[in-house]
């Protein structure tokens, strides 16, 4: 017998504090509750659609009551989109409220220096990359669900929320740069008259599928089109070299296609349409050279702030050991600063662009090994460690291999508070201990924070 669902009506909930992933929290009627793109300090009013773990999941209806210090959101899909659920709040407020999830997932405070947050001015256009997705079923506004407005047609822009199939259409994003921007705008354009589909991702059929768009510090730009396998190679060839011709101001664009089904900018490369397959990037006296799809920092001013504050957190040393390193930013950064530097890396192609990059650089003190961290670095010794692992956190016997390693000092970069919270307890049951943590915002109107803690080993 299915379980009846209950009812619960929608009621006002006043946003107390941020939660992971960009939530905003409150109670009521003793329970936690949970809404997405409200800001600290408003009164929303929300319906449930979910519980969960004792939690109470909600979507915002209305506002009842803006917080005392809010600003007007600058995009026309704040709301919808579900990426920049901040930006009803200054960016003071904003940092107020990372700096107070940070602090909460961490664990006791007591005896740790806890630094001001730190993070650039630039509250918008910061984002070096920005990857959109193309589709045939457009999101639906409740309005526009009850007017009864067809959601098909040809679109281009970001998911909502929890929908696979649903595109956010737009004509612009706020968090790149104009010069970014425009280039969307001719791709929507050149989409709208195309004689191709975009991609069905129910039905597995069309030929449009993302639109990724990178840009470096001093101008250069890169775009990447990914595409269902062609039926007519040479009308498709015809079609990109047109959308191509039509790009102002690139440095290259680049053509993959993806055979897969799953929903994902990923393929294999087809043709290089104009100029080049790479990017230049700088950060500070640093220049790399980044394939399509590499991994770096989406927000290039606000890397060279957090790695100036792991730099500060490392000190010196003999040699510093930096896992999870990708393409070596970090270790290049710190690199004057220690004998040697000693990344570990398991994407082969990243070791490669790391190794290229010290190369390049002239960094002749840092050498790359490819590999699991909790399989390669058994074997690796040094006196400071930076860790800067994916969003879950350590792997277990990473994890316990630090907790045992005999260095002095463990930097810890976590784009994930909660994890560092669930890691320090394994690291200080080995002896470390939490000495001094900072909060970086690199990614202002979103939920998104950085936080670099400092340990010292105090025994074992």
């Amino acid at each position: 017998m299915a379980r009846r669902r209950t009812y619960t009506p929608p009621f006002d909930l006043r946003v107390e504090r941020l939660e992971p992933k960009g939530m905003g929290a409150g109670e009521h009627e003793g329970r936690t509750v949970l809404v997405r793109g409200v800001a600290p300090g408003a009164l929303v009013l929300v319906r449930p659609f979910r519980r969960k773990r004792g939690v109470l999941h909600t979507r915002r209806v209305g506002l009842v009551e803006a917080a005392p210090d809010a600003v007007q959101p600058r995009c026309a899909a704040f709301g919808t989109c579900g990426g920049c659920v901040l930006q009803e709040a200054p960016l003071e407020a904003q940092r107020a409220a990372k700096v107070s999830l940070v602090h909460r997932s961490v664990g006791s405070l007591e005896g740790v220096l806890l630094h001001p947050p730190v993070g650039r001015d630039a509250a918008y256009g910061y984002r070096n990359r920005v990857e959109l997705t193309y589709g045939n079923r457009r999101y639906l506004s409740d309005d526009e669900v009850r007017e009864g407005v067809s959601n098909q047609g040809r679109y281009i822009g970001f998911h909502a929320p929890g929908r696979f199939d649903r595109i956010v259409d737009v004509d612009r994003c706020e968090l790149v740069s104009e010069g970014m921007n425009a280039l969307i705008a001719v791709a929507r354009s050149h989409l709208l008259a195309s004689a191709f589909e975009p991609w069905d991702i129910r039905e597995h059929t069309g030929f449009w599928r993302h639109l990724l768009l990178r840009e470096g510090q001093d101008g250069d730009r890169l775009v990447v089109v990914f595409t269902s396998p062609p039926d007519d190679p040479a009308a498709a060839q015809a079609e990109l070299e047109a959308l191509a011709a039509a790009l102002p101001e690139v440095g290259g664009v680049v053509w993959y296609v993806n055979d897969r089904v799953a929903d994902a900018a990923v393929g294999e490369q087809r043709a290089v349409l104009t100029g080049r397959n790479w990017l230049e990037e700088r950060l500070g006296h640093l220049r790399f050279l980044l394939a399509p799809q590499a991994f770096f920092q989406t927000n290039s001013p606000g890397a060279e702030l957090l790695y100036d504050t792991v730099a500060t957190a490392a000190g010196s040393g003999h040699r510093l050991l930096d896992l999870y390193c990708g393409s070596g930013s970090i270790a290049l950064w710190l690199a004057s600063s220690f004998a040697e530097v000693v990344g570990v890396e398991l994407h082969a192609p990243a070791v490669q662009d790391a190794c290229e990059n010290a190369v390049r650089n002239g960094v002749t003190n840092a050498r790359f090994v490819q590999g699991e961290v909790e399989k390669v670095a058994l074997d690796l010794q040094g006196d400071v460690v930076v860790v800067d692992p994916p969003r879950v956190g350590l792997h277990p016997k990473a994890a316990a291999w630090l907790a045992s390693l005999p260095a002095t000092r463990l930097v810890y970069v976590a784009c994930n508070p909660t994890s560092l919270g669930r890691d320090r307890e394994i690291l200080e049951a080995g002896g470390w201990e939490l000495q001094e943590l900072w909060t970086v915002d690199m990614f202002p109107q979103t939920g998104h924070v950085e936080a670099v803690a400092r340990f010292d080993r105090v025994r074992g």
